[in-house]
């Protein structure tokens, strides 16, 4: 399908402009990398289908963005379940596969599972199971000391209702 510039009036392929703006995002995320860069653009090589065929830009691309999410975020999702892991461990284990030199990967998943035994299960509102069982007992303390009096059955706390009427 060929286009026309409004500008200028030159023609072009629809292809040619998809693979342009395919190219700006690799660079985008190349400059982002720094100095990982090379890393993640050899892990991408894990995505060929033969042992010298080509990995397609789309896929590529595909693959920068979910590492770089996966840097950035330093969480991924792994058979339907939340994990958190470090930046330093991502790196090692992307450093792994590519040291392999394994081919044929069509996503992500070889690389969760090496990172798997290093991460911690997310909860759904995204806290690991230390931090759940912190805030718990954060939340008992406060229960626990909010408690000022232990009242018994018959006994009135007139410390109390005068304290909450000068308040108010």
């Amino acid at each position: 399908m060929k286009l026309q510039c409004p500008k200028c009036g030159s023609r072009f392929e629809m292809e040619q402009a998809v693979r342009e703006l395919e190219q700006s995002e690799t660079h985008d995320i190349a400059a982002k990398l720094g100095e990982h860069w090379r890393l993640v653009f050899e892990y991408s090589e894990c995505f060929r289908q033969k042992e010298y065929g080509d990995v397609p830009l789309t896929t590529r691309l595909r693959t920068f963005k979910s590492i770089t999410e996966l840097l950035d975020t330093n969480k991924f999702e792994y058979r339907k379940k939340w994990y958190r892991t470090s930046w330093h461990e991502s790196i090692k284990a992307m450093t792994q596969i590519c040291n392999l030199q394994k081919t044929g990967f069509t996503n992500n998943n070889y690389l969760f599972k090496m990172l798997l035994s290093t991460s911690d299960r997310l909860s759904a509102e995204g806290l690991s199971a230390k931090e759940e069982r912190e805030r718990e007992h954060a939340r008992a303390r406060a229960a626990h000391s909010s408690k000022d009096v232990a009242h018994s059955p018959g006994k009135m706390d007139f410390k109390g209702i005068v304290q909450n009427l000068t308040d108010s």
